[in-house]
């Protein structure tokens, strides 16, 4: 079974950035068959999604495209949000909900990210649930069980957030003993500061990881990329 390498760019890059690195990410056929193990999912600005469709198309990346965020009303008179309906036709097939920084600086409830879960599932779009602890039970009473099973569960310490405190990966079985009887957990992710010194050991207890500092610069990318690779061989 393939691990998820959830790559989060936040609101980072530019086109000119975008562009180098896509048209830079290694493709050739030794990096393919050295990453066959490996699902690599990119979540860009919501500006740039076309532009990484094309490029990914074009070089026939082995990419899965993400969004940071999703609408929970739908199509209709909501000026700024992001529909399902907008992502038609963009080949779009996971999105990133509940982030801590969401729930902090932009004041998302539990509710709301309920609800946006149910309107990504009617899109036939991937929820990518993120939790840390104090959400875990207050969360899962907003999901129903068949919404709850249909999320990959990407537990992600505050503390540990771009801060270099990675959580220890040993404590994940423990984390993922909690969720399952919550969110019927079948996909595990870990986030926060995930490199690629650390994130073999965190792919040995989970089922893949959320990176946000290492993945808008391609070279820590590509490492960390290769270094998951090789733990998941040795």
């Amino acid at each position: 079974m393939k691990k998820y390498i959830i790559a989060n760019w936040k609101s980072n890059k530019n086109i000119s950035e975008v562009i180098y690195w896509l048209n830079n990410f290694p493709n050739n056929e030794d990096s393919r068959r050295a990453l066959v193990n490996l699902e690599v999912i990119l979540a860009p600005p919501y500006p740039f999604l076309t532009l990484a469709k094309e490029i990914i198309e074009e070089r026939q990346l082995p990419i899965k495209l993400a969004v940071q965020d999703l609408s929970a009303f739908g199509p209709g008179p909501y000026t700024g949000e992001v529909s399902g309906l907008n992502l038609q036709d963009l080949h779009v097939e996971y999105v990133i909900l509940g982030h801590s920084e969401r729930r902090r600086f932009l004041n998302e409830s539990s509710q709301l990210v309920a609800d946006k879960i149910a309107e990504a599932l009617s899109w036939k779009i991937k929820p990518i649930l993120c939790l840390d602890k104090p959400y875990f039970e207050e969360q899962g009473r907003f999901l129903s069980d068949d919404a709850a099973s249909k999320c990959f569960i990407a537990y992600e310490p505050v503390a540990a957030i771009g801060s270099g405190l990675t959580e220890e990966p040993g404590n994940l079985l423990a984390v993922r003993k909690a969720l399952t009887p919550l969110y019927d957990c079948k996909t595990l992710i870990y986030g926060g500061s995930v490199n690629a010194d650390n994130v073999a050991s965190f792919l040995k207890v989970c089922d893949g990881v959320l990176v946000g500092t290492a993945s808008p610069n391609l070279t820590d990318f590509t490492d960390l990329l290769f270094a998951a690779s090789l733990g998941l061989t040795n």
